[in-house]
């Protein structure tokens, strides 16, 4: 599933001179608790687990052009926002979690 949503992303922002970049797939309960102490997940990895500490969640993030013509992480609210509600909304479709407000590149299945 997740396979098939990252080459949905790819096909869809192609178009928009975009791409997709896998980050966290898997991690382990340290790693996800250096996260939480760094404010960067709800998740501590020990008391409160992670899907990413189960393979159930991929962190798929965009890249796109910056303005002096260079490639970067884009957020794609911003840069591609209908896009990427065409792409949640299948991911969805598909049996995935909805969009986390506060990390859209989240993509879980449950």
């Amino acid at each position: 599933m997740v396979a098939d949503q990252i080459l949905f992303i790819g096909r869809r922002l192609k178009n928009l001179d975009m791409a997709v970049q896998i980050d966290w797939v898997l991690r382990s309960a340290h790693e996800q608790n250096v996260l939480f102490l760094a404010g960067r997940s709800k998740c501590d990895g020990y008391h409160k687990i992670s899907a990413h500490q189960n393979g159930k969640a991929a962190d798929l993030l965009v890249i796109g052009p910056n303005n002096k013509g260079t490639l970067m992480l884009v957020d794609p609210m911003e840069k591609c926002p209908d896009a990427w509600k065409e792409i949640r909304e299948h991911w969805v479709e598909q049996g995935g979690e909805p969009m986390i407000s506060w990390d859209p590149c989240h993509h879980e299945v449950s």
